[in-house]
């Protein structure tokens, strides 16, 4: 049943010591907060509590695995492997970190805000879910079933975190029912336009959630309730104006970037820890990180501006804006790596404690106050990107002549 734990993750030595109530208080607060998320999904498969829910679902793990396995006799090909392995990148948070400045700053400034919202709170969602669940993978649990050698080529946690529910699935419906809802009653879009967007929904789903059966990496029972948790997310984000209200949130609240860092801690702080530890905490605090710096981001652009602004752009513009964003992008994140790095390990911290390192008794493992500065420095560098991203690169393009539209 346990899962594998990170190749590159050493034991973890303990939490953050602060004193034996306060670590008491913590651990409370993490299981009360882990039952709040979790609780409902139980409840809606007709379980009583967390515990009964999880136990059901590791049975169906076993049966999904061989579902798995006998698919996997009866279709794999070499074609199917290469189709299914290229089309696991289309729901890779690094396709989103390519996709999403092209959107910010020669297409739909509002869609690229909103769908980085939707983005970053699946992921959240989802991974909270993985690790208060802990179920398997079909690998886990029947040796048999085919995975590709190179597991980092079909997810970025390389396999390493648990199964339920499958966030690539998620997703893949999350983000593209989101695109088609918002959309559908779009000016420009006519009834035939209407129905190419649902096939390319269609065939954009099928192709990431159908490959996560094919590629070995989860059983049904993931990729059902992937799919289930990202239509209510896109209907969430959507239908129900989640990112428009969390939009006014921003424009209309003083003092809002020191709140929404304060629920990023939070959210962090009381993130269920798993040992041995898996991936899921630290690409949480990538996402809590995206969503502060392109929040706030967004609140500084439209300040600076005064209210949205259209501007014509040449395709010599956008081809300069995207070499100039890219190039200020991989100059900041490489900054700050630099800067918090030297900070960190100049008070006494390990910046990069999955990094091993060997003494007379062997490797060591981390230390709770490490992983605290490794999460820091994960969640800042990544917040930096998308500011840059939202308000940095969009003003000096305002700057040099080049300027973005920001439809609001």
């Amino acid at each position: 049943e346990p899962v594998t734990p990170p190749l590159d993750t050493l034991r973890v030595d303990g939490e953050i010591f602060v004193s034996p109530t306060a670590d008491a208080l913590l651990l409370k607060a993490r299981e009360l907060f882990a039952t709040c998320v979790a609780l409902p999904i139980a409840w809606l498969h007709l379980d009583a509590d967390v515990e009964g829910s999880r136990r059901r679902k590791h049975e169906r793990v076993k049966e999904g695995a061989e579902i798995v396995c006998n698919l996997q006799q009866r279709l794999r090909t070499k074609l199917l492997d290469r189709y299914f392995l290229l089309w696991s990148f289309f729901a890779e948070e690094e396709f989103y970190l390519l996709a999403l400045p092209l959107l910010f700053w020669c297409g739909d400034y509002r869609f690229a805000r909103h769908m980085t919202y939707v983005v970053c709170w699946g992921l959240i969602w989802g991974n909270l879910l993985k690790d208060v669940f802990r179920l398997p993978r079909p690998k886990n649990v029947k040796a048999e079933v085919w995975v590709p050698h190179s597991a980092s080529q079909i997810d970025s946690t390389a396999c390493r975190d648990f199964g339920f529910p499958s966030t690539h699935a998620m997703n893949s419906v999350s983000n593209s029912l989101f695109a088609v809802l918002f959309y559908f009653n779009h000016p420009w879009v006519d009834s035939a336009g209407a129905m190419a967007m649902v096939f390319g929904m269609c065939f954009w789903i099928s192709s990431i959630s159908l490959g996560r059966l094919y590629l070995g990496v989860h059983s049904p029972m993931d990729v059902k309730g992937g799919v289930l948790l990202g239509a209510a997310v896109a209907l969430m984000a959507g239908p129900l104006q989640a990112c428009n209200t969390f939009d006014r949130f921003m424009l209309k609240t003083p003092h809002v970037g020191l709140l929404l860092l304060f629920l990023v801690i939070l959210v962090l702080v009381l993130n269920p820890q798993p040992r041995p530890m898996t991936p899921t905490f630290m690409q949480n605090c990538t996402l809590c990180g995206l969503i502060l710096g392109c929040a706030v981001g967004f609140r500084m652009e439209m300040d600076h501006l005064g209210a949205p602004r259209l501007h014509n752009s040449s395709v010599s513009q956008m081809l300069l804006r995207v070499v100039l964003g890219y190039s200020i992008l991989m100059l900041a994140r490489m900054v700050m790596k630099a800067l918090l790095s030297q900070l960190l390990g100049a008070l006494g911290f390990e910046p990069h404690p999955t990094k091993p390192k060997t003494g007379p008794s062997g490797p060591s493992g981390i230390k709770g106050w490490d992983l605290f500065a490794a999460a820091f420095m994960k969640t800042s560098v990544y917040a930096v990107m998308a500011w840059t991203i939202v308000c940095g690169a969009p003003a000096l393009f305002e700057a040099i002549k080049i300027p973005c539209s920001v439809n609001g």
